[in-house]
């Protein structure tokens, strides 16, 4: 048997407690009676559906007479009790009848991070926590190890796993869970109270942590723990207010060449435009932020194509909100509409790292940026210090459209200096993606396209030779400067978002691959 099961948490005291609640005059579930020879703890309740056309047959009945055709769909949820907790036994689409205010948020992925043999992973997906969030999912051919996904888990989400079990496990076979666990078994549906039991001491098992140890790296909060009240009220605050804040959006769905033509909000019977840009400037711009709090349930937002089509189902609109909060020593984010406590340990290890880092703030010495854009600021500090300008100085190392930017300015001690604000971790982001590919193409030596026809490191050389002469003796010295400009006190270490640390430290192991020194720097706003 392939069986989805789910864990309620121990706040749930009854079976009156596990379905959720259904608006008076909607289909509801209907209980059935266990047969009179089973003792077991539970009970069945039954989702009966109304047959119905299939969306697609007004496409076919051109064609040929088949308006007859049927679809229905009946969903059965077998709750049970087992070693003093709840679980719901799911068939068909029955999770759509159960309390996920009560659901355990990892119940899956720990049952099947202790479970697993490390050694034969068939699937991943992971997800980033920041503005700039992205989901990726990894599966192969043959079950594997970890490290042939090409993921990298420890510094983001681990959303989902799925592989087989170890040889001391005689009761399943594979396993695969995020918030439900799929497991196949051959026991019977009357054997599962003793199974469930089982699968409630896996799940209160760490040895996850020998195999697996960055799954509570971020941990999520369930829903009606105490402290989320709090970090809703931090997030609003965060909305109205939102400069000095580590706030942004991004899309929960997976849009990946998806026809996406503009976004719409709904919900609060207010008239509003098309969001052309999903940003967080022109999210705001459409709701009233002070009556977030009050509408923070009603308030939707769907993507829509180019024939005016939603091409996924509507979301709370503060599931596309990406923030990150601290208090009283603890780190929290919210991403999915997921809020998740991070690893104080996690916390500390990127931390200390970004400290290790070269802070050269004092000896670069560059000037304050007190208006204007970027590349007014590189321009200009390029012509009072006398630094070679390379902002916007493409090098074409492709194709027509793959361009490359170098950095924004070269120094006489061969610094490559890359200059960005710090708006959000999107940002961020950037900087840091752009300062490792330009250090890959040096090292490689990477041959241009067109009037760029000569080696990266070669172009590079000869730009400083016509500048400032010899480069042979200062070259094998080169260094990474990540320089960014912000207005808050105190060392750069100290005022980056923690998810560009997170990402910082990635990056800094890929220029000290390419052969670079990396090194921080900040600028006065």
């Amino acid at each position: 048997m392939r069986a989805t099961i789910y864990l309620f948490r121990a706040e749930a005291r009854s079976f009156d407690d596990l379905l959720r609640d259904f608006p008076a005059g909607t289909r509801t579930p209907e209980r059935r009676e266990l047969n009179g020879d089973i003792n077991i703890e539970g009970e069945v309740w039954v989702m009966p559906q109304e047959p119905k056309q299939p969306l697609w047959l007004k496409h076919v009945l051109p064609l040929t007479d088949i308006s007859h055709l049927r679809n229905s769909t009946s969903s059965v949820a077998v709750l049970l009790k087992a070693s003093n907790r709840f679980f719901a036994v799911c068939f068909g689409y029955a999770q759509s009848m159960l309390n996920h205010e009560l659901l355990e948020p990892e119940f899956g992925l720990r049952v099947t991070a202790n479970m697993a043999d490390p050694e034969k992973i068939a699937a991943m997906q992971v997800r980033t926590l920041s503005e700039n969030s992205r989901q990726q999912r990894s599966q192969t051919a043959n079950k594997s190890r970890v490290a042939d996904f090409d993921l990298e888990v420890e510094r983001e989400w681990l959303r989902y796993l799925k592989a087989d079990v170890t040889t001391d496990v005689d009761w399943a076979s594979g396993v695969g869970g995020s918030q439900s666990l799929s497991i196949s078994t051959d026991r019977k549906i009357v054997e599962f109270p003793n199974l469930l039991s089982s699968l409630l001491r896996e799940f209160e098992s760490e040895s996850y942590k020998n195999k697996f140890p960055y799954i509570d790296n971020f941990t999520p909060i369930a829903k009606g723990d105490p402290i989320l009240d709090k970090l809703w009220e931090a997030l609003i605050e965060g909305v109205c207010e939102p400069n000095g804040k580590r706030i942004g959006v991004a899309s929960p769905d997976d849009l990946l060449g998806a026809d996406v033509a503009y976004w719409k909000i709904s919900g609060d019977r207010k008239r509003r435009g098309r969001i052309e840009e999903l940003d967080f400037p022109s999210i705001v711009e459409q709701i009233d932020p002070t009556k977030l709090a009050t509408n923070r349930d009603q308030l939707k937002i769907v993507p829509i194509n180019t024939s005016d089509e939603a091409i996924r189902t509507k979301r709370k609109l503060t599931d596309y909100f990406v923030f990150e909060f601290e208090s009283e020593g603890e780190t929290y984010a919210l991403c999915l509409g997921q809020w998740f406590r991070i690893s104080p340990d996690y916390v500390k290890e990127i931390n200390d790292k970004v400290a290790q880092l070269d802070d050269i703030t004092s000896s670069l010495n560059l000037p304050p940026w007190t208006s204007g854009k970027e590349g007014d600021y590189n321009k200009q500090v390029c012509e009072d210090l006398g630094f070679i300008h390379l902002d916007a100085q493409n090098f074409a190392i492709g194709g027509p459209h793959q361009k490359v930017e170098i950095c924004d300015f070269l120094t006489p001690n061969f610094d490559f200096v890359c200059v960005k604000k710090m708006e959000d971790s999107a940002t961020m982001s950037h900087l840091f993606s752009q300062a490792a590919v330009s250090a890959d193409l040096y090292f490689r030596n990477a041959v241009g396209q067109g009037k760029n026809s000569v080696g990266y490191a070669d172009h590079i050389k000869s730009l400083y030779e016509q500048h400032w002469g010899g480069v042979t003796n200062i070259e094998k010295n080169r260094r990474m400067v990540l320089a960014v400009a912000t207005d808050k006190p105190g060392p750069l270490a100290n005022s980056l978002f923690f998810f560009s640390k997170v990402n910082l430290v990635q990056r800094v192991e890929d220029l000290r691959k390419s052969r670079f020194t990396v090194a921080i720097a900040k600028i006065d706003r």
